[in-house]
């Protein structure tokens, strides 16, 4: 019998690395600061399976200044703000899903009574609503739910 190394399958990427997007806190602040790319909001959008003008929506980007963007090629500070909000939330829905990014989506759209039957994607306008998806997230995963 033939022994062989153990190489372990790797599982589905996180949605950070799969955006490209760095590990260090400096340099992920940094990109935000510059202003995230267009290349990251196509991404996004197949990750999330959302259609464009729901993003443009969520994010609260119009269609004339997304046009502008586009030809700029980067978002502000503030679009690439409620962007990184986005991910995170996406990121921790679906860390509580078990890796299930249908089920974190579905989640995301749906009434949340704990937050106030307000939907978590319609919560990521402010640093503190989405600090609240983000909260209610760990009080779900801990099974607090008050």
């Amino acid at each position: 019998m033939e022994l062989r190394e153990y190489t372990p399958v790797s599982g589905p990427q996180d949605i950070w690395s799969e955006l490209g997007l760095p590990n260090e806190d400096a340099k992920l602040r940094e990109q935000v600061s510059n202003g995230f790319s267009i290349k990251l909001f196509n991404s996004l959008l197949s990750i999330v399976g959302m259609q464009q003008k729901t993003m443009q929506d969520v994010l609260r980007i119009p269609a004339t200044t997304f046009s502008r963007r586009k030809d700029k090629g980067r978002f502000t500070m503030e679009e690439s703000d409620r962007l990184y909000s986005l991910i995170e939330v996406f990121s921790r829905a679906t860390d509580l899903f078990e890796g299930d990014r249908r089920a974190a989506a579905e989640w995301m759209n749906k009434k949340v009574p704990g937050l106030g039957d307000k939907r978590p994607i319609e919560m990521i306008d402010s640093h503190a609503n989405t600090q609240a998806v983000l909260d209610l997230i760990t009080r779900l995963e801990y099974g607090v739910y008050s």
